[in-house]
């Protein structure tokens, strides 16, 4: 749980390590996904020459930019996840901070 104060008065955000865990693990399968089906079956449908060279070459001129929206996709994935992740690693901080001031007021 993390306190600011915002000019006199309190704000509470409830950061639930559970929540936190199970949403990286929910964004770690569609980026595997991206990874492993999405990219790979993209650039094998771009490099079929029907797409290249065939009729559909000006109907598919737009296919460079959905890719990069793909791509682009994966990026805002991955940086969420980058950004649980350090969520994750400042609540392990606080609580490792909490734990060595306990044991100092307590002299063990």
């Amino acid at each position: 749980m993390l306190k600011a104060d915002g000019g006199g008065s309190s704000l509470l955000i409830n950061v639930n390590p559970d929540e936190m865990t199970t949403i990286f693990t929910f964004l770690q399968a569609i980026i595997t996904e991206l990874e492993t089906n999405a990219t790979p079956n993209i650039e094998k449908l771009g490099s079929i020459d029907y797409y290249t060279e065939g009729k559909a070459k000006k109907a598919m001129e737009v296919y460079a930019e959905a890719n990069q929206k793909v791509m682009d996709l994966y990026d805002n994935y991955s940086r969420a996840a980058t950004l649980v992740i350090d969520i994750l690693n400042t609540m392990m901080q606080a609580d490792e901070a909490i734990a060595e001031q306990i044991i100092a007021k307590l002299g063990v």
